[in-house]
């Protein structure tokens, strides 16, 4: 269409896109086009056509999940009206034999075309979007594959609303005399690739090392756009130095309109964004952590990966503990990369950190569930947590506790290797040794042997809180940096230090905390509560009673533990209201004063 913009990206092959049929070039083509006659109707009509297959029966076979977003969204829900012909038009029948599979019975034809609708009416980044004003394919719920030909090149034409000037989109163009028409090496690439249409805004584009960076979407709402994409430079130039290398020829940030949430690719990253809130500091600041995050994962999730997240099955969850690293770490290097820029104060960014470690030990979920579990239950409870039990949450979000990891983790091998290695010398090694060289992800235990032959130490103890619910010694290793937190506020309510619930007719403890009064009357989880101060209690009798005590009063509690019965006295001392604020101390040593230097400015 005249004067139609075209954001360019090339897609870079990756890792797991390996040769097909040990180096063959696959026989055959097949090639989508999508159409939207009628954008209110939210729905997408696409045509895959295939030739040359080989077999009697194809299934087709629509993935149940995106990459980037842990859940399960059953996009075969949102496909009508399948049918399925052969080369010469002869319709072939055809059968659902699973809810995202389509099973045709093509006989001896080797060419099939099949044809679908795909309702389009959700406004969110992992979910394909259609309308008057715009249109967004999220990949993986709009383009069915072929089963077993994961590896097979695609091509995709778009047939736009003609009343719109722009396609952007990270996959590459087959030609300039095919504008429209695009090409991925194979269905990882292609369902890595969305597409953002429409009119939309665009940011002026910046270079790193000669490498193009966009910045494109809807009613972006940007009011100084110059000094935004300087920010922004700022902010992957940081990143970049991380790691030391682009690994992409062109990137681009696509916005599908305003929210928060965004979900990363090789070559590019979706997300709901809205210029509004850059009118304060922190506003600002709070956009530039979130596209901070989202562009760090290009390295680290994309490239950096756990060896479960890539070659990918799209057909059901694919589990992992490790997205405390993952997801985390880039958690922890949004907070870095934004102040390597130099667009945050001291101040401000120990405050992040005060933050998240605060959003982690006030969730009482830390008491019962590791960041390893959080990770390989994120499929059914969300990647922040959600889960509760008699009211009490009982899950964590690996976003908060694997960045506070990060940070431990990096302060321990600056100790160790007296400032000459950090966290960023892991990264980089895996960069280099498992994502270049051996051209895959990383196992659990070669992430941890990383660590350790970088920090030329064991690492025990934090890959125990990685693994566990064992209360952190935060102080210990802030102390590396020259940092500590904040002491805790005495407050006048009384404090017992122990979670219990109402389980069949009995009364359970779940959870004892660190250096509780509970804890130190020997109070454990599983034990059965049988009666305070001789009365038989249940949750609610039990919470309000020991409320109404004061600090220092005595309780007596009788307890089952292996069914043998025992009374326990409990103190009750002084709830504690912990900041987590972070400061400097004073004198710091020279080693303690390099490392905290040297990590907020990135060597």
């Amino acid at each position: 269409m005249k004067n139609r913009f075209r954001i360019i990206v090339c897609c870079i092959a990756f890792l797991f896109a390996a040769s097909f049929a040990f180096g063959q070039k696959p026989e055959g083509t097949m090639a989508f086009t999508v159409s939207m006659e009628h954008p209110s109707t939210h729905m997408y009509h696409v045509v895959f056509r295939c030739d040359k297959l080989k077999g009697v029966t194809q299934d087709f076979k629509m993935p149940v999940w995106m990459p980037g977003f842990y859940s399960i969204i059953e996009y075969a829900k949102n496909v009508q009206n399948f049918s399925a012909e052969d080369g010469a038009g002869k319709p072939l029948a055809w059968e659902k034999t699973a809810e995202n599979i389509w099973r045709v019975a093509s006989g001896k034809a080797t060419a099939i075309r099949v044809t679908y609708d795909v309702l389009a009416n959700s406004q969110f980044v992992a979910n394909s979007y259609l309308d008057d004003n715009r249109g967004y394919i999220a990949p993986a719920g709009v383009f069915m594959h072929v089963g077993g030909q994961i590896q097979h090149p695609v091509t995709v034409t778009i047939m736009a609303n003609p009343k719109w000037s722009t396609i952007a989109s990270g996959l590459d163009p087959v030609s300039t005399d095919k504008p429209h028409t695009y090409t991925a090496p194979d269905f990882d690439i292609l369902y890595d690739s969305p597409i953002l249409m429409g009119n939309l805004d665009r940011l002026p584009p910046f270079e790193i090392r000669g490498i193009p960076h966009y910045f494109i979407g809807y009613n972006l709402g940007v009011a100084d756009p110059g000094q935004f994409m300087k920010d922004l430079k700022a902010v992957i130039e940081a990143g970049i130095a991380l790691i030391g290398e682009i690994p992409y020829k062109h990137y681009t940030f696509l916005s599908t309109g305003p929210g928060g949430a965004g979900i990363e690719h090789l070559n590019s990253v979706t997300m709901g964004f809205s210029g509004s809130g850059l009118n304060t500091r922190a506003g600002r600041i709070r956009a530039l952590n979130f596209l901070a995050h989202e562009y760090f994962h290009n390295y680290n999730v994309k490239r950096i990966r756990p060896i479960a997240l890539g070659p990918f099955d799209y057909d059901k969850a694919n589990l992992t503990n490790m997205l405390w690293v993952s997801e985390g770490f880039t958690s922890y290097y949004e907070f870095l990369m934004v102040k390597r820029a130099g667009i945050k104060t001291d101040e401000e960014f120990l405050d992040d950190f005060r933050k998240t470690i605060a959003a982690y030990e006030n969730n009482t979920g830390h008491l019962f569930q590791s960041a390893t579990q959080s990770s390989h239950d994120t499929w059914s409870q969300g990647p922040f947590g959600g889960r509760r039990g008699a009211g009490i949450m009982k899950t964590i979000s690996y976003y908060d506790k694997g960045a506070a990891l990060g940070l431990l983790l990096d302060f321990r091998i600056r100790h160790e290797t007296k400032n000459q290695k950090s966290l960023d010398t892991v990264m980089r090694t895996l960069y280099q040794k498992i994502y270049k060289e051996l051209k895959r992800g990383w196992t659990d235990a070669e992430f941890q042997a990383v660590c350790e032959s970088v920090a030329g130490a064991p690492l025990t103890e934090i890959f125990k809180y990685a693994t566990t619910t064992e209360e952190i010694d935060y102080p210990k290793y802030l102390a590396y940096a020259g940092l500590e937190l904040e002491k805790p506020r005495e407050l006048p309510d009384p404090y017992w230090g122990a979670i219990a619930e109402d389980k069949d007719g009995k009364l359970i403890i779940s959870a004892v905390e660190g250096d509780s009064p509970a804890r130190q009357a020997g109070l454990a989880a599983q034990d059965e509560i049988k009666a305070l101060d001789g009365v038989k209690v249940d949750a609610k009798y039990l919470n309000e009673t020991l409320a109404s005590k004061k600090p220092g009063d005595k309780v007596q509690l009788t307890l089952s533990r292996a069914n043998a019965d025992r009374d326990v006295e409990v103190i009750l001392g002084h709830k504690m209201e912990r900041s987590f604020a972070i400061h400097p101390i004073v004198n710091a040593d020279p080693l303690q004063a390099a490392i905290l230097k040297d990590w907020m400015k990135g060597k």
